[in-house]
């Protein structure tokens, strides 16, 4: 047991996919970030109000009146860091703290991809996610390699897997799988989408809905680890999260989980 476990850790994949992770997850928060301001909401959701919804264990979380937008400020610096791969270590640190500061500060805006992203950012800290295509191992050669653990990449396909499996999980009761709900309440709302807003008051829709969703969350990361159904699984995650960005008010997280 012990052998295998030295030998995993000593196993070694490329560089680049991990720099490529970084990249992309440094834009997709930028841009959720621009996103944030641009629709007013630092102001009407965290300065404005006078009482705020803390977490037990973090009422010292609170917003910090105008000042407040500079954390946004610093958040989406330290995001243009990592995508640049520009004193990454700081740059990630900084995010993650900023990040789950804003996140923590009222929970009535809690989304399930706020706390993922808060996770993400907290393990990609203790990963060389810098060591290829970025400034620092431009700059200092000592920090470029070609070369990675496999397991700092196998981290962040762990923690995918476990979004999506637990997400199966979660959609296993009577409420999702006999009686269609909340998908029953949803979707009929949606009735105004073309070509497809017809079908979504019919009944068999609405269950083969709640049924694929289910199945696909269970299924999709064993379907993507497998490289003879990845790109197939690919479409899938596509597919997927296209119909719940059409379907569901819930902002960034189903180009979020394209992307990574």
């Amino acid at each position: 047991m012990s052998t295998l476990i030295s030998n995993y850790i000593n196993k070694t994949t490329r560089a680049a996919p991990l720099a490529a992770f970084r990249i992309l997850f440094g834009l997709m928060m930028l841009i959720s970030i621009i996103r944030f301001w641009s629709y007013g909401w630092v102001a009407k959701l965290y300065i404005n109000p006078k009482f705020h919804f803390t977490y037990y264990g973090f009422e010292w979380v609170q917003p910090i009146g105008e000042f407040t937008y500079l954390l946004f400020v610093i958040c989406a610096l330290s995001s243009i860091g990592i995508t640049l791969g520009y004193k990454y270590k700081i740059s990630i640190i900084t995010f993650f703290l900023t990040f789950t500061y804003i996140e923590l500060m009222d929970k009535t805006t809690y989304l399930n991809h706020y706390y993922f992203i808060s996770l993400l950012s907290f393990i990609m800290i203790f990963l060389p996610a810098s060591a290829y295509f970025s400034l620092d191992a431009k700059n200092d050669p000592s920090k470029r390699f070609e070369y990675i653990p496999q397991w700092t990449t196998d981290a962040i396909k762990l923690l995918l897997c476990i979004v999506y499996f637990y997400a199966g999980l979660a959609k296993l009761n009577s409420d999702w799988l006999m009686h269609a709900m909340p998908l029953k309440i949803w979707l009929p709302g949606k009735y105004d989408l073309p070509i497809i807003g017809d079908l979504l008051h019919k009944p068999w829709v609405i269950y083969a809905f709640s049924w694929c969703g289910a199945l696909y969350d269970l299924t999709i990361p064993f379907l993507l680890i497998n490289k003879r159904t990845r790109l197939f699984a690919f479409i899938l995650v596509v597919i997927f999260h296209v119909l719940t960005r059409v379907l569901f008010p819930i902002g960034m997280f189903p180009y979020i989980m394209i992307v990574s």
